[in-house]
């Protein structure tokens, strides 16, 4: 599953003092997967999981942590952001001490997978699509979660007065 490896690789991109040097500190593992197909002219389907993302020892801001998930969720699950409920994930959380907290979020997703027999008729393609473009749903407004992330160096958040 493409996204699973996205998000981790994401993460540990946005925030490497976290997950460079140690990234066993980062778990990513996937529940409540099912397939969704029908019978019809391609073997096409639809996979369907919950990602979690289990963050250890974490002794950062939580806002740190969140603004590259609603970015990340943007790029591949943009639906989630348009959801009647405004709740795109969940999360949970371990408070460790004082300092460090043991950080659970979990994400439900679907990838598809187009399914498309050669033209010689010797196997299949599979194909992973990319996800709906909902970037200029809203006249007027340019700004998105991952145009924070534009530049090549690390996410740089930092908290207002």
């Amino acid at each position: 599953m493409r996204k699973a490896d996205s998000l981790r690789a994401w993460l540990t991109a946005c925030l490497p003092a976290e997950f460079k040097a140690d990234p066993d500190r980062l778990q990513i593992y996937l529940e409540s997967g099912s397939i969704s197909a029908r019978q019809s002219h391609t073997l096409s389907f639809v996979y369907g999981y919950t990602v979690k993302a289990l963050v250890t020892d974490f002794t950062g801001n939580p806002d740190t942590l969140i603004v590259p998930i609603l970015a990340w969720i943007e790029k591949e699950q943009p639906q989630l952001l348009r959801r009647q409920d405004s709740q795109p994930f969940t999360f949970e959380a371990e408070i460790l001490d004082t300092e460090k907290s043991d950080i659970e979020i979990s994400i439900d997703l679907t990838e598809n997978v187009v399914v498309k027999l050669r033209g010689d008729g010797k196997g299949y393609d599979l194909e992973h699509p990319p996800e709906p473009d909902f970037t200029d749903a809203f006249a007027g407004v340019s700004a998105t979660f991952t145009d924070a992330f534009a530049g090549d160096g690390p996410l740089l958040l930092s908290e207002g007065s």
